[in-house]
């Protein structure tokens, strides 16, 4: 009788005792950063490069964390048409056009469809980039999924063997576009930081002419020959005028 009473005591106890609370996933939040041999810094309001097309990588705050990645590359929405990018280096994968419909307002996430820490208002981005896109209202979103990965942490950013976690996109991007990441664990979402993001700045090669337009060496050539043929004419000119005042 007194062990069922034990029995029966111990189940209640089980029972009044609440469950432990599961730790809550939290991703870190994400830095953008270049090769130690073209570093980009965080001014505070982005992290600039010049390289075209960019190198990058992404670091989690801290000692860095493992989850999936997903690249979210940002282009003008004055640039229709543009993509896919295809990524190299440190991981691969292709970056597909997410909508036909550009970001124009709100918050990144919202638009992706998940939530992520921390948001990501346009108004971070845009204005940076109608410095060089002035007709820019907002961006088309390009995405690749590279699957999982450990990130670096911000500690080793600046460090020898960073580099061997950098990415490079296979095409050049119009200036002003940005290239951000999120870090996924479970179903939670680590963003950039806004002023992590990586915006590019330099300029791509011009465009090539158009067909049947000749490029300045050509042009060049051209009114070389022509200055020849033209002193040729002149030159038979004159000797017929000579030879017939001679006559």
């Amino acid at each position: 009788m007194r062990k069922l009473t034990l029995l029966v005591a111990a189940a209640l106890a089980a029972i009044a005792t609440p469950a432990l609370a599961v730790a809550p996933v939290n991703p870190p939040t994400l830095h953008g950063f270049c090769s130690l041999g073209n570093i980009c810094v965080d001014n505070t309001v982005n992290t600039p490069t010049s390289v075209n097309p960019p190198v990058f990588a992404f670091a989690g705050s801290g000692q860095g964390d493992t989850g999936t990645l997903w690249i979210d590359i940002l282009i003008p929405n004055n640039f229709a048409g543009s993509g896919p990018y295809t990524i190299s280096g440190a991981l691969t994968g292709t970056a597909t056009l997410f909508s036909p419909t550009a970001w124009t307002s709100g918050f990144l996430d919202t638009f992706l469809g998940i939530s992520a820490s921390p948001q990501n208002p346009i108004g971070a981005y845009l204005p940076a980039t109608q410095g060089f896109q002035p007709s820019a209202t907002g961006f088309f979103v390009f995405q690749a999924n590279l699957g999982s990965t450990t990130l670096l942490g911000t500690s080793g950013v600046g460090q020898p063997g960073q580099d061997a976690f950098l990415m490079q996109l296979g095409q050049v991007v119009p200036t002003g576009s940005y290239i951000v990441g999120f870090l996924q664990q479970s179903t939670a979402f680590g963003a950039t930081a806004n002023s992590g993001a990586i915006l590019e700045t330099g300029s791509p090669p011009p465009p090539p002419p158009p067909p049947g337009v000749p490029e300045p060496a050509t042009w060049a050539m051209m009114l070389a020959g022509f200055g020849a043929t033209g002193f040729a004419l002149r030159r038979t000119r004159r000797r017929k005028a000579l030879l017939m005042q001679i006559a």
